[in-house]
This record gives C-alpha cells, structure tokens and sequence, in this order.
C-alpha cells in the first residue's frame, strides 16, 4: 500500500522544510528479510539472517506535476537498506539506488540523474523471472552497466506494441570527454503474450590518469511469452573488453588460485514461471561461457517457490547451485549479498508497501 504525502505531513515538513499541499507524492518500499545457508566454501557452512534475498529491501518516494498540455514532471529518490542491520546498501550511500528527475509527455519521457541502463531493465524486466533477486542473475550474467550516475535518459512511447530508450551518462573528467563515460539503449516489441527486447551498454574504461584501456560492452536480447498456464523466458549476452564480466565476488576462491574476471564470454539464460493459485514455481538455468584463454566457465541452476499471504506479502524458500569450471569462484549471491558459496538455501518474508 503506497502512502500519499499528506498522511505524512510530518515528515514531509522535515524532508522539505516547506508544506507539500497537494503534492502527489508517495512513499513506498519493500522489506524482505530471511534466513540464507551458504555451502560449499572454503570457510564451511554459513548462516545467516539476510536482508534482500528475493528483492532488495528499499524505500523511496515518488511523484509528478500535472503541468497541462499533457505535460506532467515527475522525480523518484529511493535508497536500498540492508533491513538486517539497518545501514543502507550501494557503498552505503542514502539514495543509491534511483534519484531522477524529469518530464513526461507524448513525445515519451525525458529524466537525469542516478538511473537504471537499458540493459539492467531489460534483464529485470524481460529476461529474468527472479529479477535479479533469489539465485539472481549477475551471479553469472554481465554485473556492470546496471546503473548509471551523471545521466539523462529518454524513453520512446508505445508505437504499434514497439518502443525504445537510450542513455547517456558523463564522465565527467575534465579535458577528456570520453573517460567514464557511458552510452547505451534498448529496443522491443511487446503486445499481449510477448515481450521481445535488444539491449545494449558501452563504458569507456580510461581515467583522469590511465587511458588507451579497452571499453566495456554489453549486448543482450531477451524475450519471454505468456503460455498461460506458464511462462516462459530467455536471454542471450555477449560481453566483451575490460570490466564487461565483473567477477559477482572477486574475493572468492574455491581453494585455488584466485579467478580472473572474463573479457570475451557468452551468458544464456533459460527460465519459467508457473502459477498455481496463491503459488508461484520458478525455475531457472544460466550459463556463462568464458571464451578466453582461463576458460573458466560455470553453470547456475535455481529453483524457487513463492506462497501469496496477500497482495503485499508473500513466503518464499529457494535453493541454488553453481557448477564452476578451470577455477571460476562464481558465488551464489542474492540481490543484496555475493554469498559465501556455490550452494545457497533460503526461506524469507517480503512485505510491500
């Protein structure tokens, strides 16, 4: 249930310093916290109880001005909150997951600021039933573009069932435009059961102070279709040049010589989501094929279950497993934590309000 602003006057006198009357604004977020069982690392066992492991716990507000003409502005700040110990995720930054302002209209939508790629919302949106969360997908799958400081992004209206945004994001080095920066967009289709998407992200790898490195990039195509009585999802990546393949946690090893994160890979991700009336069975499969000289690949299989206590609310219990290949240390993480192992079993509570 999202809480309108003038319930919360308050705290909207404190946040402000002004009255927000009449604002149209809402504070929302979810908390999901849980009890997570790490196996197969070096260290042994380990369990812990976990904030985030099917969706990051968070909170945030949002909202929007009718200016007329079809012309409405709108903002969101939302932060990600480690609800087990109370401190704040993203390098413990307040609002590190979303602050965005900007204008919407017939001509789409235009916003800047601290924002999700085109490539992380299609891999959350098109490709991956767990989106990101429980058994998430970056385990494996590309784990940089996912956010962008310092950027504007626009997004197309609906067009015949297609669409498509782009992202530019600075870098912000003085005399050398290109270092830091970051461009990317996505294109799809979408009508009824289908959902078809084209992703793409480039970052340019170089510093104020190291140039000539090679650039990050990112291409992902996903698609899912609603059978109905199931539906099914797929993504396919390719990850190429410096930082495309982000180890998930580079601290990790298996007793052997520490991994080294790929350069040339290739992911594929296989899913399927079934309802059964207040439950939901989710299966997935993924692949990283690392087709460098380390070749070290790793397969991902996960399996969870979600019980519906409401609309809001719901239990959910998840098992995972990682299969590293030639010294890969690929760690089973959720959307808050790397994890400490290759096998991961949860149970947890999410409320959203």
């Amino acid at each position: 249930m999202n809480i309108r602003i003038p319930a919360l006057t308050a705290l909207a006198l404190t946040l402000s310093g002004t009255a927000l009357a009449d604002s149209n604004v809402t504070f929302y977020g979810v908390m999901d916290l849980g009890i997570s069982q790490d196996r197969g690392g070096i260290a042994g066992t380990s369990t812990r109880v976990t904030s985030g492991m099917a969706t990051q716990s968070r909170w945030g507000f949002r909202g929007n001005e009718d200016l007329g003409g079809g012309l409405s502005a709108f903002f969101v700040i939302e932060g990600g909150i480690h609800a087990d110990t109370g401190s704040s995720t993203q390098n413990n930054t307040l609002f590190g997951r979303n602050t965005a302002v900007g204008l919407r209209g017939n001509f789409g939508a235009i916003s800047a600021g601290l924002q999700d790629t085109p490539l992380f919302t299609t891999l959350n949106t098109i490709v991956d039933p767990l989106r990101n969360g429980i058994a998430r997908s970056n385990n494996l799958m590309a784990s940089t573009g996912f956010r962008a400081n310092n950027s504007v992004l626009y997004r197309s209206p609906a067009l015949n069932g297609f669409s498509g945004d782009a992202m530019y994001a600075a870098g912000e080095v003085a005399g050398d435009n290109a270092a830091g920066r970051a461009l990317g967009g996505s294109f799809g289709y979408s009508d009824g059961p289908l959902n078809v998407r084209l992703a793409y992200h480039h970052r340019d790898n170089n510093t104020a102070l190291v140039k000539n490195l090679d650039a990050a990039r990112n291409t992902l195509l996903g698609a899912n279709y609603d059978f109905g009585p199931a539906k099914v999802y797929f993504g396919y990546g390719v990850d190429k040049g410096l930082n495309s393949a982000s180890l998930n946690n580079a601290a990790a090893t298996f007793g052997g010589a520490a991994p080294t994160a790929s350069t040339d890979s290739r992911d594929l991700l296989l899913g399927v989501s079934a309802p059964f009336g207040v439950s939901t069975v989710v299966a997935t499969y993924i692949r990283k094929d690392d087709r460098t000289a380390f070749n070290q690949d790793a397969q991902q299989y996960a399996l969870a279950y979600m019980y519906a206590l409401s609309k809001r609310t719901d239990m959910y219990t998840s098992y995972a497993l990682i299969r590293n290949h030639n010294g890969a240390a690929y760690t089973e993480g959720n959307s808050e934590e790397p994890g400490m192992g290759n096998k991961q079993f949860t149970v947890g509570l999410r409320h959203r309000f």
